[in-house]
């Protein structure tokens, strides 16, 4: 059998490197998506006469409109909540690798057989914990969507709002460089289908 301090040494490691990870991940795209803006803003600089444009800022949104801090603050509670329940099953693990460890030089067969299969038990249960909870279809993400999806319907419905009746051809959201309203005038999209479709013949 596989010595369960590595096998437990790489799982602490795995998941600090995918923390890591993950902080550079959003650094990058903050970054490309500060630079879209930019370019947007650029682009579209020749147009301001002829095109109304507006942003918004949704990380203000969702701290400033009372139903997101409320919804963002049970997904905040239900977070920590399984957090911790992990964070005392890893806690357990590192008791038995240490109990392990200290006492397999004099420790029986029998007893150093159990022990790694305790081990090698409590490291699967926290990989299913992981993969239940955090994983891409873990119930994080489903009480996700059940706290904030209604907040960010209504948020969505109040930009869409906004701007056909202030008569805004863009709304861009600055804090993610995304774009969140336009205009249907300016849809090429059946256009260049239209382009596509004549290049094909």
């Amino acid at each position: 059998m596989e010595n369960p301090f590595c096998l437990w040494y790489a799982l602490l490691k795995k998941n600090k490197l995918h923390e890591e990870k993950e902080r550079i991940d959003y650094m990058v795209k903050r970054s490309t998506l500060l630079m879209i803006i930019a370019l947007i803003l650029a682009g579209v600089a020749g147009l301001q006469a002829q095109s109304k444009i507006g942003y918004i800022d949704s990380e203000k949104l969702l701290r400033e409109f009372d139903e997101a801090v409320d919804a963002m603050a049970k997904l905040e509670a239900e977070s920590q909540r399984l957090e911790e329940e992990y964070y005392a099953m890893q806690e357990r693990g590192q008791k038995l690798l240490d109990e392990y460890e200290s006492k397999r030089f004099v420790a029986t067969e029998a007893w150093k057989t159990q022990k790694q299969q305790e081990i090698q038990k409590l490291q699967e249960e926290l990989q299913n914990y992981q993969m239940k909870y955090f994983g891409p279809d873990g119930e994080i993400y489903v009480k996700q969507e059940e706290y904030l999806g209604p907040v960010m319907q209504k948020i969505n419905q109040a930009i869409q709002r906004v701007g056909l009746d202030g008569g805004y051809d863009y709304i861009i959201d600055a804090s993610k460089g995304t774009l969140v309203f336009a205009d249907d005038k300016h849809d090429l999209t059946n256009t260049v289908l239209y382009e596509l479709r004549k290049a094909q013949k």
